[in-house]
């Protein structure tokens, strides 16, 4: 048995199709506690950008030196062929 194979060129672009994924959002903490321990909290994970942005507001209510975060973003991705294979 013989197989044949091609070299195709690959492309990652996002995900745009309308079945795609949704892309969603996230906060999480980058305060350290008094001992040094990095705080870590993390906000609900969200598909609306603005009520993703709302828990670092309702963090700081009760930390109130945690004055830094990290947005995390999860992108659904596809892997698109220069041309499809046969």
């Amino acid at each position: 048995m013989r197989k044949l194979f091609r070299f195709v060129d690959w492309t990652l672009t996002p995900d745009r199709e309308p079945d795609a994924p949704p892309i969603l959002h996230m906060y999480r903490c980058l305060g350290e506690d008094e001992d040094g321990k990095p705080c870590g909290a993390e906000g609900p994970v969200c598909e609306d950008f603005e009520t993703a942005q709302k828990w670092p507001f309702e963090h700081i209510k009760e930390q109130q030196e945690h004055r830094s975060y990290t947005h995390v973003a999860i992108t659904p991705w596809l892997m698109v062929p220069g041309e499809e294979p046969n």
